[in-house]
């Protein structure tokens, strides 16, 4: 497979397809990012073009000083947090996304009977609820580093934050989220006011 940044490269010389190759390589993930900060399916998909856009526009200013994959996290982690200031300022009520919406998120099938699998998928959706209801700085962190896979000094390169800060950050999320979860489904995630500001983007300005 032909590295991100041979591709990278490819595409600063306007090789469309190169580009096209990278956005297949990175959509799925995303669209996860994207599905677990805001509320719809629809706006996930909004989310993640718009940055796959931007991500274009910007490609000239792409100086590889750091991994392909962390800087279109930052450019998706913006995109959605700027998406979630218009929603918070226009006071819209949005509907919960449903179990199953994105291939990503298929449940665990053991399948033992019909009332087992309707608990388990109450289980996951009353999952999604609380880290929806996190606030978008602490919701982020957790993402990033429990559904995307991203390790600690990644999550702190794509939000700006010292790697001190992001462990505590998801350390606090997880006990949110347990104190939303009667019953400890918190678990689930091994390893006021609403506080949020655009991640900073430094030496990889956005257009």
């Amino acid at each position: 497979m032909v590295a991100d940044e041979i591709l990278l490269k490819r595409a600063q010389d306007g090789d469309k397809a190169a580009y096209g190759e990278l956005v297949r390589r990175y959509q799925d993930k995303v669209y996860g990012l994207a599905v677990r900060m805001l509320d719809t399916p629809e706006d996930a998909r909004d989310a993640g073009q718009e940055a796959f856009v931007k991500a274009y526009r910007a490609l000239p200013d792409f100086d590889f000083r750091s991994g392909f994959a962390t800087w279109l996290y930052r450019i998706a982690t913006n995109t959605c947090l700027d998406l979630l200031r218009r929603r918070n300022r226009e006071r819209c009520r949005s509907v919960p996304i449903e179990a199953g919406a994105n291939g990503a998120d298929n449940l665990r099938d053991s399948s033992p009977g019909p009332e087992e699998t309707w608990l388990e998928q109450e289980k996951v959706r009353s999952l999604r609820r609380a880290v929806r209801e996190l606030p978008e700085n602490y919701r982020l962190v957790l993402v990033l580093h429990h559904y995307q896979g991203l390790g600690y000094r990644q999550v702190a390169e794509v939000t700006g934050l010292s790697e001190k800060t992001v462990g505590t950050r998801i350390h606090r999320a997880k006990k949110m989220l347990k104190e939303r979860l009667l019953g400890g489904a918190g678990d689930a995630l091994s390893d006021g006011k609403k506080n949020v500001s655009r991640i900073s983007e430094r030496r990889m300005p956005v257009i």
